[in-house]
């Protein structure tokens, strides 16, 4: 009888242990549900930080924008921003990979002939002025408690702020690439 009770107390002990380890989370990429689809938590919280540092910009005077999931790592943000003189219409694809050792390898395949930029070169650039220097991150702090290591990268088809242009912006793990034209507003 002894050794039966002896069993039940040890397979309680053993189900608390597995199911306090269930309940604490300590992953940096925990999902959340969002429509009955799992989405990686870092990468919503990039798309959410954009979102916040656009909705902030100074010269964005209106901004609509639509998300469109492809898996639970992947997403397309289409934005469509606009103020008095300029617009800006490009669709952002957002990709986290599974460590910021892939998402340096990723970025290093597709950036030849990209530049690296600081936020000093990119006046005239808001798009990535934005996303680089304005963006606060909090949503990301919030998921991982660290703020992101972020590098942007750019080829321009001339040397001009309204030229066609392409974008990579590393945000730790996650990928964001775009191409973009700048257009001025009608006379």
């Amino acid at each position: 009888m002894k050794s039966k009770v002896a069993i039940l107390i040890a397979m309680a002990i053993i189900a608390s242990v597995l199911a306090a380890g269930c309940t604490s989370n300590t992953n940096q990429s925990a999902q959340s549900t969002s429509g009955g689809t799992s989405h990686d938590a870092v990468i919503q919280a990039v798309i959410s930080d954009d979102l916040q540092a656009y909705n902030s910009a100074q010269w964005v005077r209106s901004l609509n924008q639509s998300v469109q999931w492809v898996n639970a790592t992947t997403a397309m943000v289409t934005y469509k921003m606009s103020n008095q003189n300029r617009s800006l219409n490009y669709t952002a694809n957002y990709t986290k990979l599974g460590s910021i050792a892939k998402a340096n390898e990723y970025v290093s395949s597709i950036s030849q002939g990209y530049n690296a930029t600081s936020a000093a070169q990119l006046i005239g650039f808001p798009a990535l002025t934005t996303a680089s220097s304005l963006n606060e991150h909090k949503h990301y702090l919030n998921i991982t408690q660290s703020l992101p290591s972020t590098n942007s990268y750019i080829k321009m088809e001339r040397d001009s702020p309204t030229a066609p242009a392409s974008y990579i912006i590393q945000v730790d793990d996650v990928v964001i690439s775009f191409n973009a034209t700048f257009n001025n507003a009608a006379s």
